[in-house]
């Protein structure tokens, strides 16, 4: 359990910063909202994944599967992740 976290860490360090500072950056050009941003985050968490983990580094994807992570997986951890932080703007 513990290396499938350490894993996906590894997976998603890689998008969650990028992610975070372009969703701040709707955000600053506009009024400063938590709406703002957790739209632009439900947006762009999931087209950073396509464009660096299924265009830049295709190949990366063995390694992942290699520990039992695959590309649905993946997916579906990057969706529910990015629906799950929406929902929790929306009470804040």
């Amino acid at each position: 359990m513990a290396k499938s976290i350490t894993i996906l860490w590894i997976f998603y360090k890689k998008l969650i910063i990028p992610t975070i500072l372009f969703s701040l950056l709707p955000c600053l050009l506009f009024q400063f909202n938590m709406g703002t941003f957790g739209l632009s985050f439900i947006l762009i968490f999931p087209l950073l994944h396509y464009f660096i983990y299924e265009l830049r580094l295709k190949n990366e994807y063995y390694f992942y599967a290699h520990f039992g992570l695959s590309r649905i997986l993946l997916w579906s951890i990057t969706l529910s992740l990015s629906i799950a932080l929406k929902i929790l703007i929306w009470f804040l």
